[in-house]
Parts: C-alpha cells; structure tokens; sequence
C-alpha cells in the first residue's frame, strides 16, 4: 500500500475548539446523529444542547450558523458569547426579576447591534439599549425584526433632527451610507424574517455561588420568555452537563427540559469524525488513492495511513481507535490532542502504539488541568483529592478506595467543602464525585471492559458495590502523570 509522506498533524486534526475551526473542515468532519434533529430545526423556538467540555457544543452552534446563512440568507443570524452578552449589560448582585427583564434587553440589544451592522449604520449610537421590559410585551404579535427597526427608524428621525443630527449623518457618509434613514426602511422592507440568537459559553466563568447561580438560571428562564413570548426568534445556547446540574435556583428548570438536548457520542460517530478529518486532510494533500476513497467503505485504509499496525490494549491486539477514543475520554476534542501529541512524537511518519504512549504523561497533565477547571466549582480541593492517589496503585476495591480518600486526603484537610451544592457528609461522597468526572471508571474482576458514569450513573450506590465486588480503577490517562503503576 502507497503511504503519504510527511505528515502535517496539527493541520490533519484541527483546531480544538470548534468556534474557532474553518468553516469548510468543520463542514467535512461534523457529524449529526438523529438527536440533534430537534435542536437544528427551524420550527423550534428554543434549544439548548448540554454536554461536557469538549464534546462539540460549540461546534453545533457553529454548524447551525453556517447552515442558516446559507439556506435561509435574509435571516439574521447572530453567533455571540455569554462574555459578550454580559459585558452589554449589569448583571451583579440584583434579584431575579431585574436579572429576567434585564437579560431580555441585553438580547434584544445585541439584535438592534447586528440590525446596525447590516446598514452600515451604528445603531448603538442612538442608544438602542433602551427596550423596556413592558415594550416587549407589545412585540408578542409583531415579528421582533420590524418591531425594533421600527423603532430604530423613530429614533433615528428624531437623532437626525436633533442638534447632533448633522454629526451623526456625516458618520453614516463614512462608512458609505449617504441616506441612514433609507437604509433601514430598505432593510425592513425585506420582510418578516428570522433572527437566529446563538450564544454560546453562557457558564464560561461560572462559579457555584448565589450570584452565579442566579445570573444563569435567569438567563435560561430570559430565553424561554423570549422565545415564546414574541414572534420571529429562534434562540438557541449551550450549557455544560455540571453547570446545569448545579443550577438549583433555577425555578423554571423542569419546563425548560423538554428543549434540552444532550451529546452522547456512541463509537460509530466518533469514528466518522476522526476519518473525516483523515480523509479531509489527504484529500487536501491531494494524495491519489484518497480521492476515490469513501469514509466507510474504505475506513481501515484511512486510518492505516495514520496509525500503524494495531495497538495492544486489554490483553488484545485491536485498531487504533479503541485505545485513543478510551485515554480521551470518548471526547473529540481531546481525541484530537492526544492524536497531535502523539503525531509529534511521530515526527512525518505514521503514529505507532510507541509514539501514543509516549505521549501520555504531558496529555494527561493537560487533561488534569482541564478536569479541575471544569469541575472546580463543584468541589473546590478537587486538586488535592486527585493528588492523593499520586504514587499509588491502579485500581481499588471499595473498602481500600475508602481508606485511602480517608487517610489520604480527608485526614490532612479536616475541613472538606461542599460537594456539588451540598455539605460534605461522608468519603463515599467524594469517591462517587470522583466517578462521575471519570477520574475513576469501575470494572469486574476478570472482565476487562470498563465502565464509566455516563453509562451506569447509579453504579456507585448499588449493593454490588457495597459488597465490593467492583474494582475502582484510576482512568488510564492520568496513571502516568501521576506515576501510578
């Protein structure tokens, strides 16, 4: 078989996050599984997709961008941050019914923003901040686009008439509108067209506190009113699976449910999505045999001009996507970094099961620190209950799991803090947390799968476990870093 020569690994497997990929690689690689049908459905008002870091929030917000540009061109579409969001408004230490009307404003802001950039004029200037909570109630029966370039125009009349009308027209000249009033009334006249809101990174600072807590569920329960409270809107957002469990002072949290949609990769998928980006790239190389090549029917050729060989694991000679999508966690995101990392071990050549291994000490310090960001908030010395395994062995029943957590960690601090929201009560407290941010996965003696909190979240609590008859192992990527044998 021909191989490609000098292999380019940072550009094969792409940015890491999906925002801030190209939009034709995002195209190529981007897989949409039968659960994102709701979410990406025009018809419905309201969505937002939850999942943990590095699954691909940010990239299905992005595809559906892209996707309503070019299918529907006269929609405004707006891709935008809770960062951005919140830095257009003030949002500290004010109760929950200022922090509703006042998140609504901010959205309808950000609207009139993009409705400026569109005719070239900034309609900013005319302090298009100003959308009362009690107007919007008014908009109910009016496309939201009309009603606020409507209002744009009434402003804009009584702007130019004013003493700083002259500036204001000498500005719009500039950026080559000669007639600012004519421009939006020829924005208006194209309809009552759809505005997209995507926002995503709503909790990108979160912190588990009363003023966090608050902002966000005020920002979902902003959405919902929105969404259903006015015509022409379609509002979609992300949320991290942690963020949302913590939210408890969020009252409308069991009516939004039913627009929450949540990313599960099951194996086919992440496959797909690495010999995309295989494929993609050597088609980019123009390498021959690729561009006959289809992703399924020729995926062990695609992914032998990669990885070579097969790769021991569990006792087992098996394909190189079984141990990379495990040491990642079965995220795209960090299947993508363990792939660079171990390609630039492999210089131009193809990655073998040396070159993986030989990569993971810096890739499970990277994915230490990642965890701890992301879970932080819900356990403030999650940095030191994950050291105390440091030096010790791989795996543990639950009687030895216990101890060490208690002689390891609860002894030297004393004073444990919260977990999730809640008092610290108990060490099984801490090993259960520790299970369901993967730090730990559980097996059964002679059985050499592995099973993880996504896909048994009950498991730490039954009387099998209390029996210990599991095994509680420390998850393959991080034993290195933390010199586990």
């Amino acid at each position: 078989m021909t191989y490609l020569d000098n292999f380019d690994y940072d550009a094969m497997f792409g940015n890491d996050s999906g925002e801030n990929e190209r939009d034709q690689s995002l195209r190529e690689y981007f897989v949409e599984v039968p659960e994102f049908r709701k979410f990406f459905n025009s018809a419905n008002e309201l969505g937002f997709v939850r999942a943990r870091k590095g699954m691909g929030k940010s990239a299905m917000l992005k595809v559906l961008s892209l996707r309503q540009k070019e299918e529907n061109p006269e929609d405004v579409v707006i891709f935008t941050t809770g960062n951005e969001l919140m830095g257009m408004g003030d949002f500290t230490g004010k109760s929950q019914a200022y922090l509703e009307n006042h998140w609504k404003q901010v959205i309808c802001k950000r609207i009139c923003v993009e409705i400026g950039r569109k005719i070239n004029v900034a309609l900013t200037d005319l302090e298009m901040s100003l959308v009362e909570a009690a107007e919007l109630e008014g908009y109910k029966d009016l496309n939201i686009l009309s009603a606020l370039t409507e209002r744009a125009g009434g402003m804009l009349q009584k702007a130019l008439a004013a003493a700083g009308g002259a500036a204001i027209l000498e500005a719009s000249k500039k950026r080559g509108v000669n007639n600012p009033e004519q421009a939006l009334k020829n924005f208006q006249a194209k309809g009552d067209r759809i505005v997209w809101v995507l926002v995503d990174d709503i909790d990108a600072k979160y912190v588990d506190d009363d003023d966090h807590q608050q902002r966000i569920g005020a920002f979902f329960s902003a959405m919902r009113s929105l969404a259903f409270g006015v015509s022409g809107l379609r509002l979609r957002a992300s949320v991290r699976t942690d963020v949302w469990r913590n939210l408890r002072k969020m009252e409308d949290q069991d009516k939004l449910r039913q627009y929450v949609i949540d990313i599960a990769w099951r194996d086919d998928a992440l496959r797909t999505i690495i010999t995309r980006k295989i494929l993609s790239y050597l088609k980019r190389e123009q390498f021959p045999p690729a561009l006959k090549w289809g992703e399924a029917q020729n995926y062990y050729d695609i992914f032998d001009q990669v990885f070579y060989g097969r790769f021991h694991w569990s006792k087992d000679n098996v394909e190189p996507f079984l141990p990379l999508k495990f040491l990642a966690g079965g995220r795209p995101r960090w299947m993508g970094q363990l792939a660079k990392l171990a390609g630039a071990k492999a210089g131009t050549k193809r990655i073998s099961e040396t070159n993986l291994y030989d990569a993971m000490p810096e890739f499970g310090q990277e994915k230490l620190s990642d965890i701890q960001k992301e879970h932080s908030h819900q356990f403030a010395q999650l940095d030191k209950l994950i050291q105390s395994f440091r030096g010790g062995k791989r795996e543990y029943n639950r009687y030895q799991l216990l101890k060490l957590i208690s002689e390891k960690f609860v002894e030297k601090i004393v004073d444990v803090p919260g977990i999730n929201g809640y008092p610290y009560r108990d060490v099984e407290q801490l090993a259960e947390f520790l299970f369901e941010i993967d730090f730990l996965v559980a097996h059964r003696p002679g059985k050499t799968d592995f099973v993880t909190y996504n896909s048994d979240p009950e498991l730490f609590s039954t009387e099998e476990n209390r029996q210990n008859k599991l095994l509680w192992a420390v998850h393959s990527s991080y034993r290195n870093f933390l010199r586990i044998q």
